[in-house]
């Protein structure tokens, strides 16, 4: 897994690339949004369109950090989901936990309304 990290305003992008699974990407995702969260970037977009798989380490270690970044007063919403993702997704009913973008420009508009 590698994540390419990006700013629009008060937001990062975080671009991730490969297998978010055990041992090879659950962890450098949880060290990538342990280390925002600690220098207080809360505000976060997870764009999935390059993960080529994701198993249930993933699916625990997504769900984590959106806790982790919650009680820090941020949000971590998922953008471009492949259609493997969008499944399971949907079969954990994290669909209804996390809010999840097509459109990139809509998904950035997303923070500025925030509550």
């Amino acid at each position: 897994m590698t994540i390419v990290e990006e700013r629009v305003a008060d937001v990062t992008i975080l671009r991730l690339k490969g297998r978010l699974e055990l041992d090879t990407g659950d962890m450098v995702l949880r060290d990538h949004v342990n280390g925002l969260v600690a220098e207080g970037r809360v505000l976060l977009l997870l764009d999935m369109h390059d993960v080529t798989r994701m198993d249930s380490a993933g699916i625990g270690m997504l769900a984590g950090k959106f806790l982790s970044v919650t009680r820090r007063g941020g949000t971590m919403r998922l953008l471009h989901l492949t259609n493997r993702t969008g499944r399971l997704m949907h079969v954990t009913r994290l669909e209804t936990v996390f809010e999840i973008f097509h459109d990139e420009d809509e998904a950035l508009r997303s923070f500025q309304t925030r509550p």
